[in-house]
């Protein structure tokens, strides 16, 4: 079945979703809604709720891809609980709208999707460099945005995966 919409989470709190249409094309691409409060940055949760509502408008059944990652050593416990209390909002909005999603982690879309890019401390620039490629009116311009490359191409990676193309 053609899915309608394909949304793409990059579920941290500097992350990004991207909404891609039946071809692959833009739908919607914005930074993760948040909103500061004492200098501090929280998910936005009706934002996060209207974005995936959006999406889901039209007819058919969507689907959308999110970045199951763990966490590392060099995270802490707060910044792990943080990037945790994220993913779990996601899911839950998700679940929540009976929208349809798969979990994919960063090693499986990064060996697709960058394919013969630099990885290791150049891989979040060669993501904006493969999402510009693929969708060069990609709204990234400043460092901040890097999070919609990534939702940009897990979308693109959940898009060629439900349509059998890999």
């Amino acid at each position: 079945m053609a899915r309608s919409r394909i949304v793409g989470i990059d579920p941290g709190i500097t992350g990004g979703i991207v909404v891609l249409d039946r071809a692959g094309g833009i739908v919607q691409a914005i930074r993760t809604p948040i909103y500061a409060e004492k200098g501090k940055k929280h998910y936005d949760v009706p934002g996060m709720r209207e974005v995936l509502m959006r999406a889901v408008k039209e007819d058919g059944e969507p689907l959308s891809g999110i970045e199951k990652v763990g966490t590392l050593p060099r995270d802490g416990r707060v910044g792990a609980f943080n990037f945790g209390v994220g993913y779990g909002l996601w899911l839950g909005l998700l679940s929540g709208l009976y929208i349809p999603y798969m979990e994919i982690t960063p090693q499986v879309w990064q060996s697709k999707m960058l394919s013969g890019l630099p990885r290791g401390p150049q891989i979040k620039a060669s993501a904006v460099r493969a999402a510009k490629s693929l969708f060069p009116h990609i709204p990234i311009g400043v460092k901040a945005d890097w999070g919609i490359a990534d939702a940009a191409l897990i979308a693109e990676y959940a898009r060629r995966k439900d349509l059998g193309v890999h």
